[in-house]
């Protein structure tokens, strides 16, 4: 493949998920799939909320962050700058799209490393796919002086690319946990919109890996945009868990990897509400995307500012100061994921 060509596929990818979101395609899961049980007398003050929390040795002031969109081509690069500068001012972590395109081209790669130079204080996470070597993992890791890496795992996304394009191999895990002992950044494994299942977790417990993004269905759906695209007519709409059900999964599972949850997050009670489910850090990029090309990046700003506001006052409805408190809120299931849980937790994953 061309460099001409896969920039414009990022563009086409970049395009599609503003479609999808337009459409209402999207659906949010976190926030509808708990009922929180009412607090009336929390004994709290808002002033006594701390948002922090420290993963990956480090501290990070709010639990969310600017999730992978894009990079390596001229609209990507000008959308990853915004979002730098954003990320900068709010003190946000942000994960860049899939650097392959630079590690191919490397005189793409200026692209990504603006990114720090926008961001010279921020947690940056690097990404490529789990088919790539430790020394690409490395490399892109170097490319933006990177706080951890994100490997993304996108099987069913490869399987509906056309086979020029596409993987077709998915012997990945000891791939990844190579590089999860040997890179000396935390590594992330993050799933790209299908969500995980106990199956997964277990297997990912047995590498080296710092923690799991569920990656959950409801959010931007790559296969979909393949389709649209016009490589497949296979229809993999209704394939997946989302990101509530991924979470109930690696609590049946017994996961003991920390865990980020992404997959339709677009308001503050979504942030709260998968930190309940177990999620440590939450994410969003189809619905970031979204606010800053339709309403700009002053409106993003504004936006995330307003989430810190209103996560404050959240934490001090349900009696929590900090984050480690969260485990002792109560709150109901909805009846889908009660009979989600029904269905599940009876499976015994052997490896």
């Amino acid at each position: 493949m061309s460099k001409e060509i896969h920039s414009h596929r990022k563009d086409e990818h970049l395009s599609l998920a503003l479609k999808y979101w337009k459409e209402g395609r999207n659906h949010s899961e976190f926030s509808s799939a708990l009922r929180l049980v009412p607090n009336g007398l929390p004994e709290i003050s808002t002033e006594e909320v701390d948002l922090s929390l420290t993963l990956f040795g480090h501290q990070f002031e709010f639990p969310f962050y600017i999730e992978a969109m894009t990079g390596g081509s001229k609209m990507g690069n000008r959308i990853n700058l915004e979002l730098a500068e954003i990320a900068a001012s709010q003190k946000l972590a942000m994960a860049v799209g899939s650097q392959s395109i630079a590690l191919k081209y490397p005189e793409l790669a200026e692209g990504f490393r603006q990114v720090r130079q926008h961001n010279p204080q921020g947690f940056i996470f690097a990404n490529i796919g789990a088919g790539h070597s430790l020394e690409n993992a490395q490399k892109a890791v170097e490319m933006l002086s990177a706080d951890a890496l994100e490997i993304h795992i996108n099987t069913g996304q490869e399987l509906v690319m056309k086979d020029s394009e596409g993987d077709r191999s998915f012997y990945w895990l000891e791939n990844i946990n190579g590089i999860a002992e040997n890179l000396g950044v935390p590594v992330v494994v993050k799933e790209v919109g299908f969500g995980m299942s106990q199956k997964m977790f277990k297997q990912l417990s047995q590498t080296a890996v710092a923690g799991i993004n569920i990656g959950g269905k409801g959010g931007t759906n790559f296969a979909w945009i393949e389709r649209e695209r016009g490589q497949t007519t296979l229809n993999l709409d209704h394939y997946g868990f989302t990101g509530p059900e991924s979470l109930v999964e690696a609590r049946l599972a017994k996961n003991n990897k920390p865990l980020i949850a992404t997959g339709a997050v677009s308001s503050s009670m979504d942030i709260l509400a998968a930190q309940l489910f177990g999620a440590s850090l939450v994410s969003s990029a189809g619905y970031v995307l979204s606010v800053l090309k339709d309403e700009g990046s002053q409106a993003l700003d504004e936006l995330f500012s307003q989430w810190k506001d209103e996560l404050v006052k959240l934490y001090t409805l349900v009696g929590a100061r900090q984050f480690n408190d969260l485990s002792q809120v109560e709150f109901i299931y909805n009846q889908s994921l009660r009979h989600f849980l029904e269905e599940r937790k009876d499976k015994q994953i052997i490896l």
